[in-house]
């Protein structure tokens, strides 16, 4: 999953927009939260482990729960890349403000093939930097998704390999994304 992130923080550099990256010993709650604290950034993307109250970091060692800290991500975008993290902490983190949760309310999987070359779970940050808007962004992965949904059922027309495996994965995704709160959140910077 770290080398899809990679290409988001690629995405982010071609565009100009500064990017912190927390990967490895970095992913911890400390390290994490006095970014949050003293940059402010807009939008946040969590890429990791998950269950339906709580994000997990290097070691599977605890970021963020839906019981604590809550604030840190008040009237921001967040998009979460992690299991189950849509279930209860989404709906929390975006309570009584401005902000948007995009996540997956079930287990989030995902399936490399050579001959795409896009993920529609990157997509959703690729929008969000391009200036669109969180449902614009949530609805271009969906897209991308029931699209390779189709080249699937082509694959399994042609009898190859594996294609019913890849399309219970991309369906899982598909049913499991979701989007809480202010879905006209645009991601804008200062430059």
């Amino acid at each position: 999953m770290s080398y899809y992130a990679s290409l988001i923080l690629k995405e982010a550099e071609n565009e100009n927009i500064p990017t912190k990256d927390f990967s490895r010993e970095k992913a911890n709650k400390e390290e994490v939260t006095k970014f949050i604290f003293n940059k402010n950034p807009i939008l946040l993307f969590i890429n990791g482990h998950g269950n339906e109250t709580s994000l997990y970091g290097h070691k599977d060692n605890l970021l963020f729960s839906s019981d604590e800290n809550l604030d840190l991500f008040k009237d921001r975008i967040i998009y979460v890349m992690a299991c189950n993290a849509g279930a209860v902490f989404g709906k929390k983190v975006v309570e009584n403000n401005n902000g948007c949760f995009i996540g997956y309310k079930y287990s989030f999987s995902f399936w490399t093939d050579k001959r795409w070359s896009t993920k529609p779970s990157n997509e959703i940050l690729v929008s969000l930097i391009k200036g669109k808007s969180t449902i614009n962004s949530y609805e271009k992965a969906r897209k991308m998704m029931l699209n390779n949904m189709r080249k699937i059922l082509k694959m399994e027309e042609k009898k190859e390999l594996m294609a019913m495996n890849m399309m219970k994965v991309l369906w899982n995704n598909y049913e499991g994304q979701v989007i809480y709160g202010n879905e006209e959140l645009k991601f804008v910077t200062d430059l």
